[in-house]
């Protein structure tokens, strides 16, 4: 029976109870010919008979009422019981969610909390990188709810994680942090997914080591050319900032004029506003190059020939490089798409895949050397809304606007060059020291050979599976990128493991193997002499026991670079 069935019927029988005692009030009462104070005392034997089993009568009636009601009630009580507890549950989920839209959990952590980036300022080098910042649909996976709840309290100190909760420093008071908490739990996949998700890490880390090199002199190439920047920023800031004045002037007196749109721009104001759009992002355009379209079925540009374009735009590339060290990745991606045989079906020399390509590539070069999303916008006269959905008066007005930043960032640029040239070329000589070092290098073969007996592809699985799961804590600088990770098991956020360092802490492998399925209990021993903090997270339920053996191998063989530790 359900609670509020239950509770209905005790209503109605309260309401028919008090209904009885009206009326029998009623009927037993006549017209007062004195004053009740006046009247005399009832009798003893009206007292003790009639109006006494009246009164027992009710009494027993409701008493009967209340021993078949209140089983009933609590019947139906556990369940009412349970039913808040989900009731509160739900609302408690709800508002995590609100909170987590609010706050921008999911900018860093990826859509649904799969895992993403965080802009990050990398403190030995002071470049600008994107933090790899951990999923957290799969995190109870690995931490309990309560150890959750302290990371969202207090963040992650020296990451890009803040702390949320008032204890930590953060906005958030308890209530708010265990509401996220609860969302969080409410959004987790299952163990098979995340089991699955562990394939695609090694993958990935396999592929990060592999093409190391490339990525650190992309890393370069970017550095240089915010160095690039920053030197010829004098140069710009001057010209933006008068073209930006000249847009705002024009947009302020938009309204005045014939406007056969209707859309609150005047024609002629539509008109300036394209060209000034226009002259603005030329102002970093390349001398010389143009963004050109190859048309494989045509073996003309422009009503010239594809060889003389490409050739006039390559020399063009060629002397930009000299200012924008970026370039120099283009160009080699563009040589490299003209080596590859190929069909040629407008018979120009340059093959159907290359000019492919190279119109891409050309597209990519010139967006590179311009600020981040930086683009003209073309109002029509005759077209309220020249971009679909949007009005001409709201294309104009964030158009001004994202000009005027950029040109406030070139005048910031110039007035500061002397303090930010020198932090910029000191992180590009890091970078190219990163590149001498080679510090994330990770020598699979010699692996092998000292912990598993030259099996390669054992060591190699194992050594992929700890960067994936163990290095973002124990290798120095991991999450920031590969450019600026320091030797393998070097210690970070977790302790350092070179130096054979878990054969000191646990005598045997089962020991090591335990404490990776089942983590680190805040006040717990571990091992010979650890106190557990709650801060290693279990594995248990996401790796498969053979994984973890592995990893535990490749830790207590000592051998984590393959080289001199």
């Amino acid at each position: 029976m359900s609670s509020s069935l239950v509770i209905t019927l005790a209503v109605i029988a309260g309401v028919a109870w008090l209904a009885f005692l009206l009326v029998s009030t009623l009927r037993t009462r006549g017209k007062e010919q004195v004053p009740s104070n006046l009247a005399p005392g009832r009798t003893d034997e009206e007292l003790e008979t009639r109006r006494l089993e009246r009164v027992q009568m009710g009494a027993v009636v409701f008493a009967g009422f209340l021993a078949v009601s209140l089983p009933l009630y609590f019947l139906g009580e556990t369940q009412r019981q349970e039913s808040f507890v989900e009731q509160f549950g739900e609302e408690s989920i709800d508002r995590g969610a609100e909170l987590v839209a609010e706050f921008g959990c999911f900018n860093c952590h990826g859509p649904g909390g799969s895992g993403g980036t965080a802009t990050y300022i990398e403190k030995r080098s002071q470049v600008t990188t994107d933090w790899h910042v951990p999923s957290l649909d799969d995190i109870f996976f690995r931490y309990s709810a309560e150890e959750v709840n302290f990371w969202v309290t207090y963040g992650r100190p020296n990451t890009p994680m803040p702390a949320w909760g008032l204890a930590g420093g953060g906005a958030m008071n308890e209530n708010q942090v265990q509401d996220i908490v609860n969302y969080i739990q409410s959004i987790q996949i299952g163990q098979q997914e995340a089991l699955s998700r562990m394939t695609s890490k090694v993958n990935t880390e396999q592929q990060r080591l592999a093409s190391a090199e490339q990525t650190v002199n992309d890393a370069i190439a970017e550095q240089a050319q915010l160095v690039a920047n920053i030197q010829r920023a004098p140069d710009l800031a001057d010209g933006a900032v008068a073209i930006t004045d000249e847009m705002r002037e024009e947009l302020e007196g938009a309204s005045v004029g014939i406007d056969t749109d209707g859309d609150g721009l005047s024609d002629i104001a539509e008109t300036n506003l394209s060209e000034l759009s226009a002259e603005f992002v030329a102002v970093w355009d390349l001398a010389g190059v143009e963004s050109v379209r190859f048309d494989a079925a045509n073996s003309q540009t422009n009503e010239r020939p594809d060889t003389e374009v490409l050739e006039e735009t390559l020399a063009g590339l060629e002397e930009a490089n000299a200012g924008n060290p970026i370039l120099a990745g283009y160009l080699a991606r563009i040589e490299a798409a003209l080596a590859v045989t190929g069909d040629d079906a407008d018979g120009d020399g340059i093959t159907d895949g290359a000019e492919g390509q190279i119109s891409g590539l050309l597209t990519e070069a010139l967006a590179a050397v311009r600020p981040l999303g930086l683009a003209a916008f073309t109002l029509d006269p005759a077209n309220a809304e020249t971009v679909p959905g949007e009005s001409d008066l709201s294309t104009a007005e964030q158009g001004v606007s994202a000009a005027e930043s950029n040109s406030l960032q070139l005048a910031v640029t110039r007035d500061n060059q002397d303090r930010l040239l020198p932090v910029a070329e000191d992180g590009l000589a890091k970078l190219q020291e990163a590149a001498e070092q080679q510090l994330w290098n990770i020598d699979i073969e010699e692996v092998a050979a000292i912990g598993f007996g030259g099996d390669s592809e054992q060591a190699g699985r194992a050594v992929y599976l700890f960067n994936s799961y163990c290095a973002r804590c124990h290798t120095a600088g991991w999450s920031a990128g590969l450019p600026f990770t320091q030797r393998a098991g070097s210690g970070g956020f977790g302790p350092a493991l070179w130096d054979e360092r878990p054969n000191v802490q646990f005598l045997t492998q089962a020991d090591l193997e335990k404490f990776i399925t089942q983590g680190s209990i805040a006040q717990t021993a571990y091992g010979v002499n650890g106190i557990g903090s709650g801060r290693m997270p279990a594995f248990g339920e996401i790796l498969s026991a053979e994984d973890i053996s592995l990893i535990a191998s490749y830790l207590r063989s000592g051998a984590m670079t393959g080289g001199d530790e």
